[in-house]
């Protein structure tokens, strides 16, 4: 019997400190010794245990569906889980695959009864759960109105200390005058990328001990902690499952005012609430919040660095618009590294030649009858055929169970939603390749024809590129991943061609069409 070992804990600090995952993975060896199996694997994860959302988790689901396993031994249900919606689903995912799950502490029968205790079991672990962060919440809900910091380390906040006795922070002595001089500086009509600048040039660390950056300055500018006023509860964190990807995204909202507690005396001030209320006022002034956009289309932009020193390249435009650049960020010296001396290149210069390039490389006509050739001569594999045909087979009763879960109750709407957009998507790659693979059967190609209508075609699709609209090519540079650097003698362009293989689709069904060929570097005068 393989055995796979699964051992969990709540936060990184337990999972450094090991005692804890050391006690479960030896008392779970024990239990596979004593019942003379084989341990194949040990899985940790260090997370909560009411989310599915696990990377341990989600190995040991990937060797249920893979039949790599015989086996899942865990040292009590609620080191799987603390939802008793998804011990139904790892329950009836080992059932389906003819796995058992076996606890050290707790001992269920396969039956109907054993079931039960089961799911009473997940019950009673998400209940506990429950009351673990309401007691944790209420807490700190004590801790804040007593004047200390409810989570009780104050790390991450520039300019200050936390004392552990008083539950206070202090004033570092060293970075309170980097505090003051940035919202001085800010003050004075300076900005976050040129603050961030000038903090690196002369030395000064940020809290980590690295460099500064604008989005760290704009952090600080908008903390109003360094008023002296310190809020506890003014944000709520909640979790949404995503439509499109089906996986769990945090929502960050700000709660009602009456919700707050404000932490006295927690935090002294470094500045005065005036200078802070001129700071926000200055950043959400509309004039410096679109002082940053670009007032033209550059098409290449995200898709461009320095051929010099591989730093992005940005639009720039002179006599108001009237002459546009592409650029290297370096040039205007706000790097630490040093000033790049890279010339800007000419907008509509550069994009020609891009676009020319594409569009040579889309419509090469013997590349095109190359892959044409290696189509015709291909063979399918009756193997293959029926390999796919097993798996649309197992999706389609993978969706039936699921069905059959919701309708029972075990299994929330949420996951319902997830779990059937994943098995969707595979099934309609799984279908797509099966269409592919049939047809190669059936279809024979015409190599004469196409080598007789293929320049034609190419044609035509080298003067579509050309002419293609900012939207379509767009989404061209997407497709073909493009990488491309340049400077005022030279373009250097990279992509692939994605071309579609006899392995579309991967065991998690990631890949429908894979990458076969590297684009070659192209050079071209700009």
């Amino acid at each position: 019997m393989r055995v796979i070992l699964y051992a969990r804990v709540s936060t990184d600090a337990q999972e450094r400190d090991g005692t804890s995952l050391e006690t479960q993975e030896r008392a779970c060896r024990d239990f596979a010794k004593a019942n003379g199996w084989t341990v194949v694997d040990t899985i940790r994860d260090s997370a909560s245990g009411f989310s599915l959302d696990r990377p341990g988790i989600d190995r040991i689901r990937r060797q249920l569906r893979d039949r790599h396993v015989d086996v899942v031994i865990a040292y009590a249900v609620d080191r799987l889980s603390r939802n008793q919606n998804h011990i139904g689903v790892l329950f009836d995912e080992a059932q389906t695959a003819g796995v058992r799950l076996e606890f050290v502490t707790e001992k269920f029968e396969d039956t109907a009864i054993g079931r039960f205790i089961l799911a009473a079991r997940a019950f009673i672990a998400e209940v506990e759960r429950e009351k673990i962060a309401e007691r944790t919440m209420r807490g700190k809900a004590e801790r804040a109105r007593s004047g200390r910091i409810p989570q009780g380390t104050g790390k991450g906040c520039y300019g200050y200390r936390y004392d552990r006795q008083t539950g206070r922070r202090e004033i570092d002595p060293e970075q309170i005058a980097v505090v003051q001089r940035i919202f001085d500086e800010f003050c004075r009509n300076g900005s976050c990328h040129g603050i961030a600048r000038d903090l690196a040039r002369d030395g000064i660390p940020a809290q980590g001990g690295g460099l500064w950056h604008p989005l760290t300055v704009r952090r600080i500018l908008e903390n109003e902690t360094y008023t002296g006023r310190t809020i506890y509860r003014r944000l709520q964190v909640t979790t949404t499952r995503d439509a499109r990807s089906g996986k769990k995204r945090r929502v960050v909202t700000e709660r009602d005012a009456n919700e707050w507690i404000e932490v006295a005396d927690a935090t002294p001030a470094i500045i005065s609430q005036e200078q802070f209320a001129k700071v926000q006022e200055i950043l959400q002034d509309p004039d410096r919040r679109l002082r940053g956009r670009p007032s033209h289309q550059y098409r290449l932009r995200g898709y461009l660095r320095c051929l010099n020193c591989g730093t992005p390249m940005v639009g720039h435009a002179q006599q108001r618009g009237r002459y546009l650049y592409y650029r290297c960020r370096r040039v205007s010296g706000g790097y630490v590294e040093g000033k790049c001396d890279a010339r800007s290149v000419q907008v509509e210069v550069l994009e020609r030649v891009v676009r020319e390039e594409v569009a040579r490389a889309l419509s090469d006509p013997e590349r095109l009858l190359d892959e044409a050739r290696r189509a015709a001569e291909s063979t399918t594999e009756t193997q293959r055929i029926e390999e796919v045909q097993k798996e649309l087979q197992r999706i389609e009763a993978e969706q039936t169970r699921l069905a059959r879960l919701y309708t029972s109750g075990m299994l929330p709407e949420d996951i319902l939603t997830a779990e059937g957009k994943r098995l969707s998507g595979l099934r309609q790659r799984f279908e797509a390749e099966l269409h592919v693979l049939t047809a190669q059967n059936i279809v024979g190609l015409n190599l004469r024809e196409i080598e007789r209508r293929l320049p034609v075609a190419a044609e035509r699709v080298h003067s579509w590129v050309l002419q293609a609209s900012a939207d379509d090519l767009a989404l061209m540079l997407e497709a073909l991943k493009l990488q491309i650097q340049a400077n005022h003698v030279e373009v250097r362009i990279e992509g692939v061609l994605p071309l579609v293989s006899n392995e579309i689709v991967d065991q998690n069904g990631q890949n429908y069409v894979t990458t076969a060929r590297t684009w070659a570097s192209l050079h071209g005068g700009a």
